[in-house]
């Protein structure tokens, strides 16, 4: 780790959230894979290809990556505060469960719908999981500022932000990008509960030792800075020979000045019986 990940803890930016990163890291690599061998055609979601010509894969790489550049761009964009921010929240071991619940569910619905009332195919991407932390994020991010900014008379919070940011990638395959997303707006709001039950011990085991290679050193950085603050406090807490000094001087001129006090007072008191009649 570098000593600027170390003096500002900031910079591990998936610090606590190994899931996101995982979800990021493919989205990358898949890309440029798919790119280099010109396989984005294979990774779209087509439930034609899908239940009359049983390539059942398109139902697992459909959601790994985006299909062009610019959406890749804009959809990490929107995806990674959200994706970083709800599993920091809920814990890794939830986040996951409730990414798992998500898929299962919105992928279901998307084969039922495309297949039953719409022959089209959509875009590769992962839009069922923007949804379903875009619900997340609507229905439990407060406004803080209803009136953040203002357009044309209309004020607007700083949830808007998010939502225009979203909407760019959403919008940005018509309805067979706005669809999946949609469907996993729903879902997430469902899997919310789900999420409470954990997927079975050895999904973590595994995700733990692959997760090794790309899990950010937390207590790495956390004990830079608990050696930085008791480093400071040792120092605090082991006066030196002068401050030893300092102290042995303040502690004779206050006894010095209370028996001065002492003889003033006596002093006083002796003359007051000289005066008195």
């Amino acid at each position: 780790m570098s000593s600027s990940q170390l003096s500002n803890p900031k910079a591990v930016w998936f610090l606590g959230a190994p899931v996101s990163k995982a979800i990021v890291i493919t989205a990358v690599v898949t890309y440029i894979g798919a790119e280099m061998n010109k396989l984005h055609q294979a990774l779209i979601f087509d439930t034609t290809k899908i239940f009359e010509h049983a390539q059942f894969y398109r139902i697992f790489v459909c959601n790994l990556t985006f299909g062009s550049m610019g959406e890749l761009i804009f959809g990490l964009l929107a995806l990674c505060p959200l994706l970083r921010r709800f599993e920091r929240e809920m814990g890794s071991r939830k986040f996951g469960a409730f990414i798992v619940y998500t898929s299962i569910l919105s992928t279901v619905i998307e084969l039922l719908f495309f297949n039953i009332f719409f022959d089209i195919e959509r875009y590769s991407g992962p839009y069922p999981q923007l949804g379903a932390v875009l619900g997340l994020f609507h229905k439990f991010t407060p406004r803080m500022h209803p009136k953040f900014f203002g357009v044309l008379g209309y004020d607007f919070s700083e949830k808007s932000i998010t939502y225009g940011l979203c909407a760019q990638v959403i919008l940005s395959g018509g309805f067979s990008t706005i669809t999946p997303t949609f469907f996993g707006f729903v879902s997430g709001l469902l899997a919310v509960k789900w999420s409470e039950t954990e997927l079975p011990d050895f999904v973590y085991t595994i995700a733990g030792l692959i997760g090794k290679v790309i899990t950010d050193e937390a207590p790495a950085v956390m004990m830079s800075r608990s050696v930085q603050r008791g480093g400071a406090n040792r120092t605090r807490r082991a006066p030196t020979g002068e401050q030893e000094q300092q102290h042995h001087h303040r502690h004779n001129l206050h006894d010095h000045l209370r028996r001065l006090q002492r003889k003033q007072l006596h002093n006083l008191l002796q003359w007051d019986l000289i005066e008195s009649p």
